[in-house]
């Protein structure tokens, strides 16, 4: 079991090394901003603790990620709507083509980063939504 942890560790490492380095080159945002915004995406008008469970990281650094795409023009706070003491974070127009642009980067990457047979590729993203589930939060 301690080569199945290496491995997945050594993929991982290589896979954001390899979309990193094509985010750079197409001119895209890091990888720790393109996170949360295909977080906030996904989500929509989401608050930020919210966004910190999707993303597994403290509430704290959900925010300063927020705050970091907040500052490029990628996301917007609202008043939360129900709860005066929240705010929710959106995509701004700028956001969502940011966040079209990096996904086709980082989907290209993938293809060139891993030489899988369709089937494989389907069969390896649905252990890892498995595995991610039973981890939790």
């Amino acid at each position: 079991m301690t080569g199945f942890f290496s491995d997945l560790v050594f993929v991982q490492l290589r896979l954001v090394d390899l979309v990193e380095r094509r985010l750079r080159a197409d001119g895209g945002p890091e990888v720790s901003s393109y996170l949360p915004l295909l977080a906030i995406g996904r989500l929509e008008a989401t608050r930020v603790q919210d966004l910190a469970s999707e993303l597994g990281v403290s509430v704290g650094g959900a925010s300063k990620a927020v705050d970091r795409l907040e500052q490029a023009g990628w996301v917007k706070r609202k008043p939360h709507p129900e709860d005066r003491r929240s705010a929710t974070v959106s995509l701004t127009a700028s956001g969502r083509r940011q966040l079209a642009k990096a996904s086709t980067s980082v989907a290209a990457a993938l293809d060139e980063g891993l030489s899988l047979p369709e089937t494989k590729r389907s069969q390896l993203d649905g252990a890892l939504t498995q595995l991610r589930e039973g981890l939790g939060t």
